[in-house]
């Protein structure tokens, strides 16, 4: 049956916290929550995007993601601006080295959605370019023989690292104490009748239905979820060209995971895609390209939220 357990704790435990001081308003305390942590976010994108692209780049990308279509749930009540400022510092701090730091925002990300342990293998493989290990040379001899002197120096990293599983952990704990299903968070899922069928069962059905439905609001919605889905699909290998392997990766696990049992909410999850955003920012150093984006991403935005406020499903 349908249960909060499906949840992870950060976000509503956050809540909870902050409305000890405003008297219990639980709606106030997670509005205030969600844009802080959005405006956190975007600080931090800006910084990691001058970090690996500059800052006219860093100044589209903070835009693009503010104005995305589904951009106005980082200021609602849904986890997705904790999320991403989160997975943001915790890439941060990665890229400069720091990870102790890249440590505590990655335990707070796995602690905010289950899909925050990727950021245990981002960061892991960030750290593996730190000692001068490639993907692409990893059949050389010498690029193990350059991670093995790295680890032997630099162990203790590693170490620092792995305890971003931490946050994760904690809560299946909690779930094995408490009800005696460790895995309970994903068990519960198929009460809102997710079914693990696949990415491309799923994006066949949907684009099936596109094809064979009627055209009506449920139409319209799976229009946009197919296409922004298809686009951020296709934006993977510019990704791996320009940003790494490890953006690339995270971005295909952020993709397949949901999609692989539902795809009506996709175009809300696609917001934590912050590789995608980066991509495009590099993009719209062509103006013409800048201004497609800009154009489609207010008006779809102004579109969308009209709907939203009026009690009509999105994502």
């Amino acid at each position: 049956q349908q249960s909060n357990v499906a949840f992870f704790p950060l976000y509503p435990m956050s809540m909870q916290v902050l409305a000890k001081i405003f008297g219990g308003n639980l709606i106030l305390t997670g509005f205030i929550i969600s844009n802080l942590a959005f405006f956190g976010a975007l600080i931090f994108f800006y910084l990691l995007t001058e970090l690996e692209l500059g800052s006219d780049s860093a100044k589209r990308a903070v835009y693009y993601l503010a104005f995305f279509p589904t951009s106005f749930f980082f200021s609602a009540v849904y986890t997705e601006s904790m999320f991403v400022f989160l997975s943001i510092a915790t890439m941060y701090f990665a890229r400069k080295h720091q990870w102790i730091w890249a440590a505590v925002f990655g335990i707070l990300t796995a602690a905010t959605r289950n899909l925050g342990i990727l950021m245990w293998a981002l960061v892991l493989w960030e750290w593996l370019r730190a000692q001068g290990w490639v993907f692409l040379a990893m059949h050389k001899k010498q690029t193990w023989l350059n991670l093995w002197a790295g680890f032997k120096k630099n162990w203790f990293e590693v170490i620092i690292i792995s305890l971003i599983p931490l946050g994760m952990l904690v809560f299946i704990y909690f779930l094995k104490i408490n009800f005696d299903r460790p895995l309970a968070f994903i068990e519960v899922q198929a009460a809102w009748g997710r079914e693990n069928v696949g990415p491309l069962a799923v994006l066949q059905k949907s684009i099936m239905g596109l094809m064979e439905g009627e055209v009506n609001k449920g139409w319209l919605t799976r229009f946009w979820n197919v296409s922004f889905y298809l686009f951020f699909l296709a934006m993977v290998p510019f990704i791996w060209h320009k940003l790494g392997e490890g953006y690339a990766i995270f971005v295909l696990i952020m993709l397949f995971v949901p999609s692989a049992s539902a795809i009506g909410s996709i175009i809300r999850y696609l917001l934590t895609q912050f590789p995608v955003f980066m991509m495009m920012a590099w993009w719209g150093r062509d103006d013409r390209v800048d201004r497609i984006f800009n154009f489609t991403f207010s008006t779809l935005l102004g579109v969308f939220v009209v709907i939203f406020v009026n009690w009509i499903f999105v994502a």
